[in-house]
């Protein structure tokens, strides 16, 4: 097989299951995301992506040669130095930049409207 190996083939079905359940909801939420500017949708898809990456060898190889993928890899890889309570609050903050700037785009959108 010439797709990464070490991913699907030795996973439970129980917990490829579990897996692909994540994907489905964080997939939904992703989606709704996109439509209401509130939720930050892409980072619902990337972690979708990324879950779906641990089961799936084919995807997986497809990821791995995305490269927008490559990029985000690369800056989780910068950030990798950080203790896990620098990198939750890094990651909440730039959660909330994004809805700042989604809220922003939706009132301007609004105004635009009106």
């Amino acid at each position: 097989m010439n797709h990464s190996d070490e991913h699907a083939l030795h996973m439970p079905l129980f917990i490829k299951a579990i897996i692909l359940v994540g994907v489905g909801i964080f997939l939904v939420i992703g989606i709704i995301g996109l439509i209401l500017p509130i939720i930050p949708g892409i980072l619902f898809l990337a972690l979708a992506a990324l879950l779906l990456a641990k089961v799936s060898s084919r995807f997986a190889f497809y990821l791995n040669n995305n490269l927008t993928w490559l990029r985000l890899k690369r800056y989780w890889r910068s950030v990798s130095f950080l203790s896990v309570a620098q990198q939750v609050k890094l990651t909440l903050w730039m959660a909330a930049r994004s809805i700042v700037n989604a809220i922003d785009t939706g009132l301007d959108f609004i105004r635009q409207r009106t």
